[in-house]
């Protein structure tokens, strides 16, 4: 459920959440396994009648109820996806705001949003995620993006004058695109994590 929620495309996060739920288990077996040994243990050794299976299966529904407060206590919005990722807030003031997340679990994070903001607000991502232009990017002139466009959102590679700044954190784990027209005032960022 919470892989479902986190991904923009509901159905392709409960197929990566599935997948999850199979290595997952494995791991739930070592826990379960000796767990509901001694739950049965202590059963027969004090003669106890009741609630057995209840007890055996406590470790399970206690990961159920953190799961769902998790998505009731921090859902999964994109302002709070963009600040608990990039370490900065987004803009207040954003109009026309698309985005596409992806990741979670054993799948690689990939946030990709698309927004209009002022030239001070792009100067404040900037500086607040320590991007740097990206040299490598331009090539005959174009933006040679890093960055899939959104459905809805424009195309930057129709931009004129655009710049590209990249950056990164935990020793490259994390990885940062902006894109941005020559006004400073449409912007593509793509979040990352491998």
């Amino acid at each position: 459920m919470d892989f479902a929620a986190g991904w923009s495309n509901f159905f392709l996060g409960l197929t990566s959440g599935l997948f999850y739920l199979i290595f997952f288990s494995f791991a739930w077996g070592l826990v379960i396994l000796p767990w509901s040994v001694v739950i049965l243990a202590l059963h027969d050794r004090f003669k106890w009648q009741r609630f057995r299976t209840q007890w055996a299966l406590a470790p399970a529904v206690l990961m159920l109820i953190y799961t769902i407060g998790g998505l009731i206590v921090e859902p999964q919005t994109p302002s709070q996806r963009f600040n608990k990722f990039a370490h900065t807030e987004l803009p207040h003031n954003v109009q026309d705001l698309h985005y596409s997340f992806s990741g979670g679990g054993i799948t690689d994070y990939t946030d990709i949003y698309y927004f209009e903001t002022t030239p001070e607000e792009v100067d404040r991502l900037i500086s607040e995620m320590q991007l740097e232009v990206d040299m490598s990017s331009k090539r005959n002139g174009v933006i040679d993006g890093a960055i899939p466009t959104l459905d809805g959102a424009p195309d930057y590679s129709t931009w004129q004058g655009t710049q590209q700044y990249q950056g990164g954190r935990d020793g490259g784990a994390w990885f940062y695109y902006l894109i941005t027209d020559e006004t400073r005032t449409k912007v593509y960022m793509m979040i990352g994590c491998i």
